[in-house]
C-alpha cells in the first residue's frame, strides 16, 4: 500500500470519526431537550432547529445572509493572504523589512480586532469596508507568522542547491523557500479562517446589518433580540456545517497536496 493510499484512508477515517461524534452530539442534544428538565426556550429540540434552518434557506433570508458573510470573509482572507505573502517575501529579501515585519507582528498580533473598532469606525464608517478591515487584521498575523516560520524552517540544503544552480535571491525565495512553507501556510489559513468568522460575527453584532441583507452575525443578533433560541441554534449550526465543509473540501485537500509536494521535494533533495 503506497503512501497516497494510506493518506486517503487516514482522511476517510477522520471524516467518519467526525460524522460519528456529530451524530452523537445531535442525539444527546435531542434526548436532553426531549426528556431532560430543560426549558425549550433554553434548549429547543433538534427538530425545531432543523425546521427553522430549512425555512430560512427556503425563504432565502438565511441563505442570503450566509452568502454575504462568506463573500466578506473570502474578501478579507484574500487581502490578508496577499499582504502576508508580500511581507514574508520582503522579509526574506531585505533585513530591514524582516525587522519591520517582526516588530509589527509583535505589536499587532496580540491586539484584538474589536479593540480597533472605535478607530475603524472613524476611518471607514460602519459598512462593509470596516468589517473587511477587522477581518484582515484578524487573519493577517497568523498567516504571516506561519509563512515566515515555514520559510525559516526550510532545510539549508534547499537553499544550497539554489545557490549551486546560480539562482537569484528572489528566485530562491519564490521557487524554494515559499513552496517549502506551504504546509505551515495551510495551518495559518486554518487559523485565519476561524478568526475571520469570529471577527465578522463580533463586528456585525456591534455595527448591525451591513450591506443589503446583513450577515450571519446580524442574523444571530436579531434572533437573540427576539429571544428566538431555535433561530440562534440555526445560525450556529450553519457556521459549524460551513466550517466542516470548508475543512474537508479545501483545507484537507490543500494539506494533502502540500504533503505530496514536500515529499517529492525531499526525495529530489536526497537524490542530489
Amino acid at each position: 500500500m503506497n503512501r497516497q493510499t494510506l493518506r486517503g484512508a487516514f482522511y476517510r477515517k477522520r471524516w467518519l470519526s467526525r460524522l460519528f461524534f456529530f451524530g452523537l452530539l445531535l442525539l444527546l442534544w435531542e434526548l436532553t431537550a426531549a426528556f431532560g428538565p430543560v426549558s425549550p426556550l433554553l434548549l429547543p429540540r433538534v427538530e425545531t432547529v432543523a425546521r427553522v434552518l430549512a425555512q430560512g434557506f427556503v425563504t432565502g433570508s438565511l441563505l442570503m445572509q450566509t452568502l454575504f458573510s462568506l463573500g466578506v470573509i473570502v474578501l478579507g482572507l484574500s487581502i490578508a493572504a496577499a499582504l502576508a505573502l508580500l511581507m514574508a517575501v520582503a522579509a526574506q529579501l531585505w533585513p530591514f523589512a524582516d525587522r519591520f515585519s517582526d516588530a509589527l507582528t509583535v505589536m499587532a498580533h496580540p491586539l484584538p480586532g474589536m479593540a480597533l473598532l472605535p478607530l475603524i469606525v472613524i476611518w471607514f464608517g460602519t459598512g462593509t469596508p470596516a468589517v473587511t478591515v477587522v477581518i484582515v487584521h484578524a487573519c493577517l498575523w497568523p498567516l504571516l507568522v506561519s509563512l515566515q516560520g515555514g520559510m525559516r524552517d526550510a532545510p539549508p540544503l534547499y537553499t544550497d542547491i539554489g545557490r549551486n544552480l546560480s539562482m537569484s535571491r528572489i528566485g530562491i525565495v519564490l521557487e524554494i523557500l515559499l513552496p517549502a512553507a506551504l504546509s505551515q501556510a495551510v495551518t495559518g489559513l486554518r487559523i485565519g479562517w476561524a478568526r475571520a468568522w469570529r471577527a465578522l460575527i463580533s463586528a456585525e453584532m456591534v455595527f448591525g446589518a451591513i450591506g443589503a441583507y446583513g450577515g450571519l452575525g446580524w442574523y444571530l443578533f436579531k434572533q437573540r433580540a427576539m429571544m428566538n433560541t431555535a433561530g440562534l441554534f440555526a445560525g450556529i449550526v450553519t457556521v459549524a456545517v460551513i466550517g466542516m465543509a470548508v475543512e474537508g473540501l479545501v483545507f484537507e485537500r490543500l494539506e494533502r497536496r502540500t504533503l505530496r509536494t514536500r515529499s517529492a521535494g525531499a526525495g529530489k533533495g536526497a537524490g542530489v
